[in-house]
């Protein structure tokens, strides 16, 4: 018996939430991938200010957007990516998911008693540190594409998500100040907005 892909076993069958239609999904996520590359540029707000809680709802408002569209490409492609694709597309889910889990807890955790606050900030490390998933399945799902003969304007970004994050955070650390943090953004939230933009301008296209 062969075991189902993470985080797409659950969607399959008559409970699958539908997916937006193409037209919808594609804006949807070129909205999305814009948003969450511009929270990450902008996410050293200090905790209960204004600009904190402006910046991880905007995150996770662009999460959920651009996993509707993951959805939506995968249904389109699903067929001709075969399970390389079903597990790359999963495990982008699946750190989407744990990335949405990271900025509710970023958001409740000020509200909570001082005690309070130290649990929710505890229970955030796992969910920021499994939402680095959505790399490594960018990648697996890039190279199904590349495979499966999907435009390289769109798999060629995607496949390139873990290696970039690899290279480019090892780069930040080294050049160090002041070029760190843009370079550690570039390799991260940047490279995935670029990536997510062009899969929603990839849905958008074919609506």
């Amino acid at each position: 018996m062969t075991q189902a892909p993470p985080a797409l076993d659950a969607l399959d069958g008559a409970d699958r939430p539908a997916v937006p239609p193409a037209r919808f999904a594609g804006p949807a996520t070129m909205a999305g991938a814009v948003v969450f590359a511009a929270t990450g540029y902008f996410a050293d707000e200090p905790p209960g200010t204004a600009g904190y809680l402006v910046s991880n709802t905007a995150g996770l408002i662009a999460v959920a957007l651009v996993l509707a569209g993951i959805g939506a490409f995968h249904r389109r492609h699903g067929p001709r990516l075969g399970r390389p694709g079903a597990w790359g597309a999963g495990l982008v889910r699946f750190g989407l998911v744990a990335t949405v889990l990271g900025y509710a807890v970023n958001l409740i955790g000020p509200l909570l008693p001082d005690r309070a606050q130290a649990v929710a900030a505890v229970a955030g490390i796992p969910a920021w540190s499994l939402a680095h998933l959505m790399y490594a399945g960018a990648t697996v799902l890039g190279l199904a594409c590349l495979r499966a003969k999907v435009p390289r304007r769109v798999a060629l970004p995607l496949a390139g998500g873990l290696p970039v994050l690899l290279v480019g955070v090892g780069c930040g650390l080294a050049l160090g100040e002041p070029f760190a943090p843009a370079v550690a953004w570039a390799a991260t939230e940047g490279q995935a907005g670029l990536a997510w933009f062009l899969v929603g301008l990839h849905l958008r296209g074919r609506a």
